[in-house]
């Protein structure tokens, strides 16, 4: 009798949530195959380019991907919701897709004259060509309109166009770049892939007639500024503690440390990815819809997803922290010391997956403004603890020291966030499903 309720909640659990399943069983998918593409020239790159010249690839990266969090400004998490609550609303969506656009290229430009000003800066001269090469890996993820994907639910599209943009440049990276000399080359290949994406995007949402770009309204744009806000200011926050940890790295460690590091860093980023990302795309705007109808199953729901992936994330990080001391011994002596960089950030995978479901699926996707404020607030005070132990401990200990600033702060936010889901689901008389 048990085992026949227990099957039939699976299967209603199911048919519930056939489409979101369907997007997630793409998106992992595709995930799974995007996700060889850098475990293929991630190896090659560090192998090829040594420690120094991939420290200039890591640096750079870092930079053009906290400029990226300023021109994407959050878009992609308030304007989606935007969209998904609307999408019958054909003038709604347009205004909406037509603003986030407007927006997003008047940022690009001011993120331009902001990267320049940092290339002139005598401590990061050596990075400038890198530097310039890649911030066109900006201009194409401008034009990959993942807010108008998800808003949509058609992440699988998004993905899609990802994979195939990898798997293009992936050949001419093996092809083109044959010894650390060819460090600005690699460059182009990572801006290359992003561009390529930009350009498919732009041609999918044209043959789709999805939305149609209308003339630019300024209270429009600016009304999208200020719902994106709280998520920007999140955002912009944790990116500091995520790419400024290289800047900052940066300016204490030669670039042979900051290759090591970005080496760890690189591998963390593309686990966590692929463990995360494809659940909170293919999942966000559903609960954010249920929400609004039946806080109960949203709640529940959260939690479902919530322990499948921190399972999921438990075993991935289990093993780096296992196969961390092979490291150098595949890589080469110039990466001696990235095994331990490598097993400090396993533990940090595990509490950015907790603090990336709890805070977007529970705090942004349930709750109302409030749980956004908290949200913004908790990643403000992560990003300035990690900061502060960065300048306190890179100087001494160097990429271990900046590894450990990522893992107290993730840590520190991971529990910030728990505490502020409870306090909404207290709020929604669910406090005993947190215990």
């Amino acid at each position: 009798m048990q085992t026949s309720k227990t099957v039939g909640r699976f299967n209603s659990v199911i048919k519930s949530n056939r489409n979101e399943i369907k997007d997630l069983i793409y998106l992992v998918a595709l995930r799974g195959v995007g996700f060889i593409a850098p475990i293929l020239v991630l190896p090659y790159l560090m192998l090829v380019l040594g420690a120094e010249k991939f420290g200039y690839i890591g640096f750079s990266l870092s930079l053009c991907q906290f400029l990226y969090v300023v021109t994407d400004f959050g878009f992609y998490l308030s304007s989606s919701k935007r969209i998904a609550l609307n999408r019958e609303d054909k003038d709604k969506v347009n205004s909406v897709f037509s603003s986030v656009v407007y927006c997003k290229i008047a940022l690009l430009v001011v993120c331009f004259f902001v990267l320049l000003a940092v290339s002139y800066v005598p401590k990061y001269a050596v990075y400038r060509q890198t530097l310039l090469v890649m911030y066109l890996m900006n201009v194409g993820d401008t034009f990959v309109f993942i807010f108008l994907f998800q808003g949509f639910g058609q992440m699988r599209f998004a993905s899609i166009i990802n994979v195939i943009a990898k798997f293009t440049v992936l050949p001419l990276t093996f092809a083109f770049v044959k010894s650390p000399d060819d460090y600005l080359v690699a460059a182009g290949m990572q801006a290359l892939s992003s561009l390529l994406s930009g350009v498919m995007s732009i041609a999918l949402t044209y043959h789709k007639h999805w939305v149609k770009l209308v003339k630019p309204d300024f209270k429009a744009c600016k009304d999208e500024l200020v719902e994106a806000t709280p998520i920007f200011l999140s955002n912009i926050v944790t990116s500091v503690y995520i790419s400024c940890l290289i800047i900052i790295l940066g300016y204490f460690a030669v670039p042979e440390e900051v290759g090591r590091y970005s080496a760890a860093d690189r591998i963390i980023r593309a686990v966590t990815s692929f463990s995360m990302n494809p659940l909170l795309m293919a999942f966000y705007s559903s609960v954010g819809r249920l929400a609004a109808e039946d806080a109960g199953r949203a709640v529940r729901k959260v939690w479902t997803l919530l322990g499948l992936d921190m399972a999921l994330t438990f075993v991935i990080m289990a093993a780096l922290f296992i196969v961390a001391p092979y490291l150098p011994q595949w890589l080469g002596d110039d990466y001696v010391g990235t095994e331990n960089i490598l097993r400090v950030f396993s533990f940090s995978g595990i509490f950015m997956v907790l603090a990336g479901i709890v805070g977007q699926l529970g705090l942004l996707a349930i709750g109302g403004s409030s749980q956004k404020k908290a949200f913004s607030k908790i990643n403000i005070a992560g990003g300035l603890l990690a900061l502060l132990l960065a300048f306190v401990l890179s100087p001494v200990l160097q990429g271990l020291g900046a590894s450990i600033a990522m893992l107290l702060s993730q840590m520190f936010i991971a529990a910030c966030m728990l505490m502020a889901y409870r306090k909404l689901l207290k709020s929604l008389n669910f406090a005993g499903r947190v215990g």
